[in-house]
């Protein structure tokens, strides 16, 4: 199979500026282009809006360096109860695996019904039970059982998977421009061992769906009026869709720079305004050739003399404030406000380093905890359960990829949760803690200082 990030071509496209000549009915063309699965014209425009806007590039950096800057774990699943069973586990192939909704009734496929008869055993026969799995009484669906040497292996080969990819951050960042671009596509480069050696990112403008649902497409030269691609192994690529930003960003670029070009030529005119002298009443045409090179003395000067009766009239475009300024003010407003979700209104605040400069810095971090949850679970479902299916067959997946969520006030609260309701003398799960708040947290063996001083 040919690498499609080794076989990508677009040199036409490096002498072609989507911005030239750029109208509103080009724009919505693009657009409606997009939506029926033509993205080639669409994100290249994207491409260069997002590096010829200072606002749009701002918010831009600021939300990528922010999700960035988390940490990431391999994690072990939790929820288990008194017993050591995983809660939600409980026949959950018998009863979710291939069930479909007919009729108003949920009913297993042949597929679903052939798993959960293998699974529970059929006939009388007792099957094999599977690696963690045990039954309460005979006949009765099998509870899987947390496995501690399972996920410890299956944390540590994902630990190691993930270790192994060298261009790993790099990777990250791309595939977090997806929720600008609205998707996002990384070509997984396999090393020997069959482990993901490198996530190579492929441009937005090199993909095509047949309408606005079907199959992701390769378009191998970045053809605009191509109808169908190339079919690719879905396996062999991490891909990231979401609702594009971009698609709102572009309508308000558009107006915003369509208002800054009036605002240009309104200062052409005005912005230096033409003067004009008015020479005293009942002059003769001597008179009027000798006040005219007085007036071109004193626009050259700015400094002269007037004879009685003389006035000066400046030309400023109507008297009033032009609009221009309150216009684009608004529509930055408008590109922040899509682009953080309404959290914010503007990029600077006043009072940096006091409360207001600490607020703005937390809704970028709250955004970035946002973000890292929706990239963890792409990476889960494209990299975690190939990978715990090809080296655990059959097994449980018991250890997952998680960002590292930021400290924030509400893991602080639920540390001291934690520590309050121990005191109360209520028991909590150490795992449920280490869920909740991304720390690594373990019973320890010396009593609490409440229960030493007792």
């Amino acid at each position: 199979m040919i690498s499609v990030y080794n076989s990508k071509d677009h040199r036409w496209r490096d002498g072609y500026n989507p911005l030239r000549g750029l109208s509103m009915p080009r724009l919505v063309g693009m657009l409606e282009a997009g939506e029926r699965g033509q993205f080639a014209d669409l994100q290249w425009f994207y491409y260069f809006m997002e590096r010829s806007d200072a606002v749009i590039a701002s918010v831009i950096q600021r939300r990528r360096a922010a999700l960035l800057s988390v940490d990431w774990d391999i994690r072990l699943v939790a929820g288990r109860d008194e017993g050591g069973n995983l809660k939600a586990e409980v026949g959950r192939e018998a009863t979710t695996e291939g069930t479909e909704h007919t009729e108003g009734k949920d009913q297993l496929t042949t597929k679903g019904a052939k798993y959960a008869k293998a699974y529970n055993g059929a006939d009388g026969v007792e099957p094999v039970p599977p690696r963690g799995v045990a039954r309460v009484e005979p006949g009765t669906p099998w509870v899987r059982k947390f496995d501690p040497v399972l996920a410890e292996e299956q944390r540590q080969l994902l630990r190691y998977a993930y270790d192994q990819i060298v261009n790993f951050k790099d990777a990250m960042g791309f595939l977090w421009g997806g929720f600008f671009r609205g998707f996002s596509h990384l070509e997984k480069h396999l090393s020997a061992d069959g482990l993901v050696e490198r996530l190579e990112p492929v441009e937005p403008w090199f993909w095509m769906r047949d309408g606005m649902f079907g199959e992701w497409e390769y378009n191998r030269h970045a053809n605009p009026g191509l109808l169908r691609g190339e079919a690719i192994d879905r396996g062999n690529f991490v891909v990231f869709e979401t609702m594009a930003l971009d698609r709102i960003l572009s309508v308000l670029y558009l107006r915003k720079n369509l208002s800054q070009k009036d605002w240009d030529s309104f200062l052409a005119v005005y912005g230096i305004p033409s003067v004009f002298l008015v020479g005293p009443p009942n002059a003769s045409a001597d008179r009027e050739r000798e006040f005219q090179e007085i007036a071109e003395l004193l626009i050259n000067d700015g400094r002269g003399y007037l004879p009685n009766g003389s006035d000066i009239k400046f030309v400023n475009g109507g008297g009033g404030r032009p609009p221009f300024l309150e216009h684009i003010e608004y529509l930055d407003k408008q590109i922040v406000i899509a682009a953080t979700g309404g959290l914010l209104t503007m990029l600077a605040e006043a009072g940096s380093g006091t409360l207001a400069g600490s607020a703005h810095t937390e809704t970028f971090m709250q955004i970035a905890r946002s973000d890292a949850v929706t990239l963890s679970a792409v990476l889960q479902r494209d990299i975690d359960k190939p990978l715990l299916e090809a080296f655990f067959p059959g097994q449980p997946a018991l250890a997952y990829f998680e960002f590292s969520p930021v400290a924030s006030d509400q893991t602080r609260q639920v540390v001291q949760d934690a520590v309050d309701l121990s005191k109360a003398g209520l028991k909590i799960d150490a795992a449920e803690v280490a869920e909740k708040t991304g720390y690594r947290v373990e019973v320890a063996d010396h009593p609490s200082p409440k229960a030493a001083t007792a």
